[in-house]
């Protein structure tokens, strides 16, 4: 298949959002970080512990980012198009992260979503 426009595009948007997202999260936790690995690992996030909580759960959801976009680039390569799916999970994402943290990567999570929406919505077969 020869994906075109959007579909071609989109995954490589979202791998480069998950790509910012986890080279924020290295930037702006790496304290935290190394001093996880000093105490070594094991057992180095506790539940009462908020930056040690967001550096583990930020990095987290960054490699969820990748996933979500290698999954899209495995299905555009297969079948020319992105699954709409795609899209309505980046807009479910990005719907509350740019709600209660309006200065956030929210807004990114809600255009690709958009973005993904529409580009599925018009390469779609016309319903009679």
């Amino acid at each position: 298949m020869n994906p075109t426009g959007l579909h071609r595009w989109l995954p490589r948007l979202i791998l480069a959002a998950a790509a910012a997202h986890l080279a924020v999260g290295a930037v702006e936790s790496a304290p935290h970080w190394r001093d996880m690995l000093a105490e070594g690992l094991w057992n180095t996030v506790a539940n009462d512990d908020a930056p040690r909580m967001t550096a583990l759960w930020f990095m987290f959801s960054g490699v969820a980012l990748v996933g979500l976009g290698l999954l899209a680039r495995r299905s555009v390569l297969a079948t020319g198009a992105l699954p709409v799916e795609i899209g309505w999970l980046l807009l479910l994402s990005g719907v509350p992260v740019a709600l209660l943290e309006p200065v956030s990567g929210g807004w990114a999570l809600l255009a690709l979503g958009a973005l993904a929406v529409y580009a599925t919505r018009r390469s779609a077969p016309d319903r009679a």
